[in-house]
């Protein structure tokens, strides 16, 4: 029994762990689809339905599994539902439409609403979900025509306001329109009772107004916003109640504004002559003032000889005033008393005259005081002028009225050309004068700190301002000067008994400081300058003891200092050595400026490194003294300026080759071949590199623009290769779509004739690179028909054969074809068959069927092929009659 299943296929194998290892072994073409497809359906074992299932992976399959097997089912709809959702071109539109129709849950569907590309599909999905939150998704996440065909769905669910800020173009017009029209439908009845309340209310005040040009102009007005106010808004009833309303108030806005127009008229006709009585009274007062005038200039001039014809033009104008018929007004009766004023001015003209020569000789006086060129002079000089200028007042408060503004500017005048000329000396004298009194208040306050010496040092410019004051200023500081003189002077006596102790002190403490081992000289330097000052601050060196004092006192004070003399010489070569380096950055700066930048092979790399380098080294070198660092920054920054201006005119050219560059990026936009653009702006990047750098402000400004040009290309070219993206998958789509018509029209019943034409067309079709994979499927299941098509020719071949044995009938002629020339016997072929179909022998022949299983092992591994078909030919043709019909029926039907 060991050779029991040896040539039993593994997939009819009782046990299903071989059969479930066999699956593997299947190939998903040829005979073994077949097999593969019957295991998926038919086996008893779901491991194995299940294998088998994977092994084909075919969506049709899955369906039949999904409807049939109750084990499978959830496995079988994870398949369909994923091939639904990833559009699966195997899988038929009306599977797809059956599923999503009858089985498909609420999950799939809304997955399938946000990834199917037919709108009208997508609309239909949300509206069969019925879900407010989907449809505000789906709006949100769509494009415009999405966006319109959700419209109705949006306004049954309330869903505009929640969906504006994402709507498109026509979506959102349309959206914007519904919820205006929602949001007036709300507001304007209430804005509308509003307006006709306000506008009636208007109306109805204009009756308590007696203005008849206001209530005219305003009551025009509330008409006019009355026409503008839209009654539409309101239902028929409240139109009606406030077409009566404003009936019944225009009506007696009308009646008052009658009233007030009569009211209005009468008023315009009082006015009319209360202007004819100003234009006569305004006549009047211009004659009286134009003869006022005359007068005037009579008297300014002192002519006598016109009182006769000014005392004719009087007496005309008190008759013209006499005989008007608005004489006993009070504006003209004040004009009549004016007019008997100018008469009295007329007969005073003679007298003016005396008047007016005084005051000409004493504006003659004040004019000739001489301003004073001197300090010498500036008293008696102001006060001669000041005299001069009390008589002119005196005299002018004698003049009448009518000459005194004439004068009274001539004086003004003379004494402001006075004031000018003696300005310089008057101001020279005030500044003195301040400045004496700011220094008189600053000896007093230093004398009432205590610091004495300081005060008779200010006290010295105190005098030289005070001497510099005329008499009569320095009378003005007479009590300030006698005061400070008089403390000063008891100061000095004092500080002199006091200032013999204090330099034995000073002294002693030089001592101190003289042996001290540990001195900072910048400190050390400090207190010598400290103590130098308390010295001089103890008053003048009078007698001899002070006199050695002040010797011994320079000395030790020289000793003091010594260290700090070494220190400040150390400094003073530190300030060399920064002073020589400096010199050489000099020197290095001009060769740098001196080199020649017009070689071919000039590094203007290198030249901008040293320059750098060279700045930074100025800048961090040690002080020098001011004089020096002054004129060696003068050299610096001459060849710093030279190397500057050349990196400077590099930058800027290296700017203009650039910006040439970025204009030619630019132009890259407006063309038409986006892949030669995108090679030209490489080669534009190429040549970015070889520009050298122009300069700080410019650099940045022109890579930006220049890569925003380049972005620009490439972004363009990108947006290209997606539209051909598109095309490309929208053809995939339409090839697709053909290649769903030929599965769709596949079928077991089809002739061989049929599939062979079908295999023919499908060959023939210009496809996609990508969907030739799907084309090659296509003809395999089609050469799969066409096997089916074989197998079951030979399947009804072993029909007739059985039915022949089993009715004892001639065999059919096709079995009885095989080649005569065969060595074995019936009896060997009939083994044979027996040991390929896996049937039992009889045990008389067991040893025997051991020998031709050798013999069919050791064929097999000698390469040849014993099929079952060659063995049953060979066998009928060789027994002929002697069948052994129950045997070989038995082998049959296996």
């Amino acid at each position: 029994m060991i050779f029991k299943h040896l040539f039993t296929p593994k997939w009819k194998h009782p046990k299903a762990a071989v059969r479930l290892a066999a699956v593997d072994k299947l190939d998903t073409t040829g005979k073994d689809a077949q097999v593969l497809h019957a295991l998926a359906l038919q086996d008893s074992s779901p491991e194995i339905r299940k294998k088998a299932l994977h092994k084909v992976n075919d969506i049709v399959l899955w369906w039949q599994a999904y409807k049939q097997d109750q084990s499978l089912k959830e496995l079988a709809e994870q398949h369909i539902s994923s091939a639904v959702l990833n559009k699966n071109k195997d899988l038929s539109d009306d599977i797809r439409s059956e599923y999503i129709d009858k089985y498909a849950s609420t999950k799939l569907l809304e997955k399938l609403a946000f990834s199917e590309k037919e709108i009208q599909t997508r609309v239909k999905l949300l509206k069969r979900l019925a879900n407010a939150k989907l449809i505000e998704r789906a709006f949100k996440e769509g494009a415009e025509s999405l966006q319109v065909a959700l419209l109705p769905l949006l306004e049954q669910y309330q869903l505009d306001k929640a969906v504006l800020k994402s709507a498109q173009g026509t979506a959102l017009t349309e959206i914007q329109n519904r919820l205006e029209q929602q949001r007036l439908a709300k507001e304007m009845p209430k804005q509308v009772q509003q307006q006709t309340k306000m506008v009636l209310a208007k109306l109805n005040a204009l009756r308590e107004k007696s203005d008849y040009q206001l209530v005219d102009e305003q009551a025009k007005a509330l008409l006019l916003q009355w026409q503008e106010i839209e009654l539409k808004w309101l239902d028929e009833d409240e139109i009606a109640i406030v077409d009566d309303k404003f009936a019944l108030i225009n009506q007696k806005l009308t009646t008052h504004l009658s009233k007030l127009k009569s009211d209005f008229d009468a008023q315009q006709a009082k006015a009319r002559a209360l202007q004819a009585k100003e234009q006569a009274i305004s006549q009047l007062s211009d004659a009286f003032h134009a003869l006022e005038q005359q007068l005037t200039d009579a008297i300014e001039s002192l002519d006598e000889t016109k009182n006769q014809q000014l005392e004719l033009k009087v007496s005309e104008l008190k008759n013209q005033l006499a005989c008007s018929e608005f004489s006993q007004t009070a504006e003209l009766t004040l004009l009549n008393k004016q007019i008997i004023q100018l008469e009295q001015q007329l007969r005073q003209i003679p007298d003016l005259a005396s008047a007016n020569k005084q005051m000409q000789e004493s504006l003659a006086a004040l004019e000739q005081v001489v301003p004073a060129t001197e300090v010498a002079q500036l008293d008696d000089t102001l006060a001669q002028q000041k005299q001069a200028y009390d008589q002119c007042k005196a005299v002018l408060r004698q003049l009448p009225t009518s000459l005194h503004k004439p004068a009274s500017e001539r004086i003004h005048a003379l004494s402001k050309q006075f004031k000018q000329a003696m300005a310089p000396l008057i101001d020279e004298q005030q500044s003195q004068l301040k400045q004496a009194r700011r220094k008189g208040k600053d000896v007093q306050r230093l004398l009432d700190q205590g610091r004495f010496n300081v005060a008779f040092g200010v006290f010295n410019g105190f005098l030289e301002h005070y001497e510099k004051l005329t008499t009569n200023n320095q009378q003005q500081l007479e009590k300030l000067y006698t005061s400070l003189n008089e403390a000063l002077t008891e100061v000095r006596d004092w500080q002199k008994y006091a200032a013999t102790p204090k330099r034995a002190e000073l002294l002693a403490r030089l001592d101190e400081k003289l042996a001290e081992t540990d001195v900072d000289p910048k400190q050390r330097a400090k207190e010598v300058k400290l103590l130098r000052v308390r010295w001089n601050e103890l008053g003048r060196i009078d007698t001899e003891e002070e006199k050695a004092q002040a010797e011994q006192f320079d000395k030790k004070i020289e000793q003091l200092f010594a260290p700090c003399r070494e220190f400040f010489a150390e400094q003073e070569q530190q300030r060399e050595q920064a002073k020589q380096a400096r010199v050489q950055i000099i020197e290095q700066m001009q060769a740098v400026a001196e080199q020649d930048v017009q070689a071919d092979d000039f590094d203007w790399r290198q030249l901008e490194t040293q320059f750098n380098r060279l700045s930074k080294q100025w800048r961090a070198s040690g002080s020098v003294d001011g004089a020096v660092y002054k004129t060696l920054s003068a050299d610096y920054k001459r060849h710093y300026n030279a190397v500057n201006e050349r990196l400077k005119s590099y930058h800027k050219a290296n700017a203009t080759l650039k910006q040439q560059l970025v204009s030619q990026a630019q132009q890259q936009l407006e063309s038409d071949d986006l892949a030669q653009a995108c090679e030209q702006l490489k080669e534009l990047q190429k040549q970015w590199q070889t520009i050298g750098f122009a300069g700080s402000k410019q650099e940045h400004t022109l890579w930006q623009n220049f890569r925003a040009h380049n972005d620009a290309v490439f972004a363009k070219r990108s947006e290209e290769f997606e539209l051909q993206k598109q095309q490309k998958s929208e053809q995939e789509t339409e090839q697709q779509a053909r290649l769903d018509a030929f599965a769709s029209v596949l079928h077991n019943d089809l002739s061989e004739s049929q599939l062979e034409q079908l295999a023919n067309e499908v060959s023939q079709l210009q496809l996609l690179p990508s969907m030739k994979k799907l084309q090659a499927a296509l003809l395999d299941k089609i050469a799969q028909l066409q096997q089916n098509l074989v197998i079951k020719k030979d399947q009804k071949k072993y029909d007739d054969l059985i039915a022949a044995l089993e009715q004892e009938t001639a065999l059919p002629s096709l079995w009885l074809q095989g080649s005569k020339t065969t060595k074995l016997s019936a009896h060997q072929l009939l083994l044979r068959l027996e040991i390929i179909a896996d049937i039992d022998t009889p045990d008389v022949d067991k040893s025997q069927r051991m020998v031709e299983q050798v013999a069919l092992l050791d064929a097999k591994l000698q390469g040849e092929q014993v099929s079952f078909d060659q063995c049953l030919t060979e066998y009928l043709s060789a027994c002929s009659s002697q069948i052994d019909s129950t045997r070989l029926l038995r082998v049959l039907k296996r």
